[in-house]
């Protein structure tokens, strides 16, 4: 067995290529349409378009010693068509193929903020020893950027604060105004100009006995082309109903998560979940996810080391660093909860 490192073909829209093997001989197929593209058969100039798949065009390679000399013929004229590396797979009697470049890997910044709503400092509010929601988003807005947020999930979001948040972030915003003005607390927030909306739905949890949609993104970066998902949540607050409720909701989660883990594709969960050490034992193994500020769950439930906060960015198929645990929003009274957040590597 021979593996052999090679660069992708030049301009083909399906770059496989696999070689029949019989008999004493191995016979190299362009497994792309000819209209795909140009693609160079092995001695033949960069760009030359091949007019046919038979073994006139490609050639016949009998015996073990030059098969290795053609697939190194082939590595060294496909590296210089293209800088993405691929490998080859040669063995008797078996097939050889192509294989494509992995996806690029890319890094991406995920935060979570409970902005408290506009309407808890407003005349008649609980919270009116804090400054009311303009001023508080104002400094939303810098959190933002102090955290280097590519992506936001946020909780208590009224209309009002939306606006002022992506007047001065830039972001966009699922569901924003989607789901109409009062149904806007739940948006996720992200960098248009790193990543694209690709679909957007949602699923229901009951909120303080109010069954609210949670939101759920597809998002595409746009640098990678490589897509991922995110999900926002709150569920209830408080004891009694309201625990089964959060407890309901924590089930619900799991369920989502699971589901979109059938795609094969990374999953990231924000959110105000209500609950420290209760929500990463009951979702994040049940759901196999990993905590941006660590845990594990091998053997026994053993959440992050404290102090714990109640707001979550939790994921799949990516590894976690640089967590921040930020307690100045609730210093200078912009919320009463923390802005967190954490760097994804997706590999």
């Amino acid at each position: 067995m021979w593996w052999v490192a090679a660069a992708a073909l030049c301009a083909v829209a399906t770059p496989f290529v696999v070689a029949a093997i019989g008999g004493g001989g191995r016979q190299l197929v362009n497994a792309a349409s000819t209209s795909s593209g140009d693609v160079s058969a092995p001695g033949e100039g960069a760009g030359t378009p091949t007019p046919s798949t038979d073994a006139s065009t490609l050639g016949v390679v009998s015996g073990s010693i030059l098969a290795e000399r053609r697939a190194s013929q082939i590595a060294r004229k496909a590296e210089r068509n293209s800088r993405k590396k691929v490998r080859f797979h040669i063995e008797r009697g078996s097939t050889l193929k192509l294989i494509p470049p992995p996806p690029e890997d890319f890094t991406v910044r995920v935060g979570t903020f409970n902005v408290l709503g506009s309407q808890h400092t407003a005349p008649g509010g609980d919270r009116r020893n804090f400054p009311p929601a303009s001023s508080r988003t104002a400094s939303a807005v810098g959190l933002v950027a102090k955290h280097g947020v590519d992506i936001l999930g946020t909780q208590e979001l009224q209309d009002d604060q939306l606006r002022q948040l992506q007047a001065g972030t830039g972001m966009a915003a699922y569901p924003g105004f989607a789901w109409g003005s009062k149904e806007t607390d739940n948006s996720i927030l992200w960098d248009p100009g790193v990543f694209e909306l690709v679909d957007g739905s949602s699923f229901t949890l009951t909120f303080m006995s109010r069954a609210r949609p949670q939101p759920i993104v597809r998002l595409r970066h746009l640098a990678s082309g490589r897509e991922f998902y995110v999900v926002n949540t709150h569920p209830s607050a408080g004891g009694g109903v309201y625990a089964g409720q959060r407890r309901a909701g924590q089930g619900a989660l799991v369920s989502v998560v699971r589901n979109l883990k059938e795609t094969g594709l990374p999953v990231f969960v924000t959110g105000d979940m209500n609950d420290r050490e209760a929500f990463y034992c009951n979702v994040v193994p049940a759901a196999g996810l990993t905590a941006s500020n660590g845990g594990s769950y091998s053997g026994g439930c053993r959440p992050p080391p404290g102090p714990l906060p109640v707001d979550w960015v939790v994921g799949y198929g990516a590894t976690w660093s640089n967590y921040w645990r930020d307690t100045s929003p609730v210093d200078r009274r912009v919320s009463d909860h923390f802005f967190i957040s954490a760097t994804a590597y997706v590999g």
